[in-house]
């Protein structure tokens, strides 16, 4: 018995020992990023474990309760991880809390000349040389395009370069009737409305494309809102005649990204813009989170441009960056950055979920692939948000912003330019406020609704023309014809009653 508590005794003692010496875990905190985002990093990791002998731990974060758990974590200390993924739009608020590390004195094992330029633009604040996070992948959202129905119903890829043709292909599809073999109609078009959380970035490739902006900076360099100017204003009547000329379902617009995809997948719709990651998902089997077992992986996916508008074809670009937290000092966490920075992680992890690495190079072993390519020189052209502090608020009053005006579409009865008026120059306040602008020369109502007026004689093609002068040469004709069909009607009407006297 003695024996049996001593050898206990010293295997405890053994394994205290041994856990005093083992290192402690480096963690890194990311968000469900694709098709099995852990499973993929976490084999990463294990690589990076071998290879110095530090274990990993990944904590996934819903991108519901991120923000709140990153911003407890960052300000505090206290439970924060050791890399954490953050939004690219975020990095900036973060940085200008000091509650990041600042990654300059490591650029030169960084080099930066190895990133896309789109992509490096929000490792830092706007104007600022301050490097503070990584790029770790690029999300870029282009139109994407079933292949089967595009062939089906004769439409092709320069169609769709400009608005009218992207409008006319919709309207084509629309029109054909196509039906599901499980009785599921076929649309052209689809896009949430005031119920999803991409609302902005549902809106900023036709603004953009247009020439607009959300926000600008003045000749002095203070940033201030965009909304009422025309060019913004343009893009934004664009978007809304999808849904206002009854090319989009108005269901639609009671749903969210999650259910619009999920119709494209089911080869419900023929069009969506959407994230690219799709177009990787379609190679990959159920069982591994894809959809080459799905009707859009048998369909196949078409990567085409935005329509081009007045300023080009402008997709969105957004993503993620990794960052060290400010208040960690482990300089392992330093290693472990640039172990899933390199080339070689870079490709593995985005092949798996599906979004494009930052690496120039590795994009260039993408490029042989047809619709990879062009993403790829989608980037040259593609925009990112402004990266500056306040531009998480920011977006959320666009977010509301966007909300208000679809609500405003939704009820066509109710509908009324002077009430997006309305919003729009609340809106403009709002941000000129948290922005610390004094607004100046705001749009009247009456250049408003002159700007706006503009766009729906511009924007409607001559074939609506012609249908308004079919529409009155037969409301004349039937005029016209008025007098002749009382004349017969009386007629008919002394028959009648003739007739019913005589059988009397």
């Amino acid at each position: 018995m003695y024996s049996l508590m001593k050898k206990a005794i010293i295997f405890t003692t053994v394994l205290a020992l041994a856990a005093i010496g083992a290192p402690k875990p480096l963690t890194v905190w990311i968000m469900p990023n694709g098709a099995s985002p852990q499973e993929k990093l976490e084999e990463r990791l294990n690589i990076f474990t071998k290879q110095t002998g530090i274990p990993t731990k990944v904590k996934v974060l819903d991108w519901g309760e991120a923000w709140n758990r990153i911003c407890q974590a960052l300000s505090t200390g206290e439970d924060a991880p050791d890399l954490v993924q953050l939004g690219t739009t975020w990095v900036p608020y973060f940085a200008s809390r000091k509650e990041i590390k600042v990654l300059n004195p490591w650029l030169k094992d960084i080099d930066p000349s190895r990133f896309v330029p789109i992509s490096w633009s929000t490792a830092h604040i706007f104007g600022d040389t301050t490097i503070y996070s990584l790029p770790w992948f690029i999300d870029i959202r282009p139109m994407l395009a079933n292949k089967k129905l595009m062939k089906q119903h004769g439409i092709t890829k320069e169609d769709l370069s400009t608005y009218d043709g992207f409008k006319a292909a919709i309207e084509k599809v629309n029109a054909s009737g196509t039906i599901q073999d499980d009785g599921t109609s076929v649309f052209g078009y689809a896009f949430p409305g005031k119920s999803d959380w991409n609302i902005p970035h549902n809106f900023a490739p036709w603004i953009w494309s247009n020439g607009g902006a959300f926000i600008k900076q003045d000749d002095q360099g203070k940033w201030h809102a965009s909304i009422l100017n025309k060019e913004t204003l343009l893009g934004i009547s664009l978007y809304l005649d999808f849904a206002l000329d009854s090319l989009v379902q108005p269901k639609a617009l009671q749903e969210n990204t999650t259910q619009i995809v999920q119709q494209f997948n089911n080869s419900e719709l023929a069009f969506i813009v959407s994230t690219a990651e799709i177009v990787m998902q379609t190679r990959m089997h159920g069982n591994e989170g894809g959809l080459s077992n799905a009707r859009i992986g048998s369909d196949s996916i078409s990567v085409i441009p935005i329509p081009k508008g007045s300023a080009g074809s402008i997709s969105f670009v957004g993503g993620s960056n990794l960052a060290i937290p400010a208040k960690n000092n482990r300089k392992e966490a330093k290693d472990l950055l640039l172990f899933l920075m390199s080339d070689e992680h870079l490709d593995a992890y985005t092949r798996h979920i599906g979004f494009l690495p930052t690496s120039k190079k590795v994009l260039d072993t993408w490029s042989s692939d047809p619709e990879y390519k062009e993403l790829v020189n989608m980037l040259a052209t593609g925009r990112a948000y402004v990266s500056i502090p306040e531009w998480g608020e920011l977006e959320q009053q666009f977010v509301s912003m966007f909300s208000s005006v679809w609500e405003a579409v939704e009820i066509r009865s109710l509908y009324s330019p002077d009430k997006l008026y309305d919003i729009f120059k609340e809106y403009t306040l709002k941000i000129d406020e948290k922005l610390n602008y004094t607004t100046k020369n705001l749009m009247t109502l009456e250049e408003f609704n002159s700007v706006w007026a503009s766009f729906k004689k511009t924007s409607q093609p001559d074939v609506s023309q012609g249908e308004v002068k079919a529409e009155e040469s037969e409301k004349a004709n039937n005029f016209k014809m008025a007098p002749i069909i009382f004349v017969i009607m009386v007629i008919l009407g002394f028959a009648f009653n003739f007739r019913r006297k005589s059988k009397k």
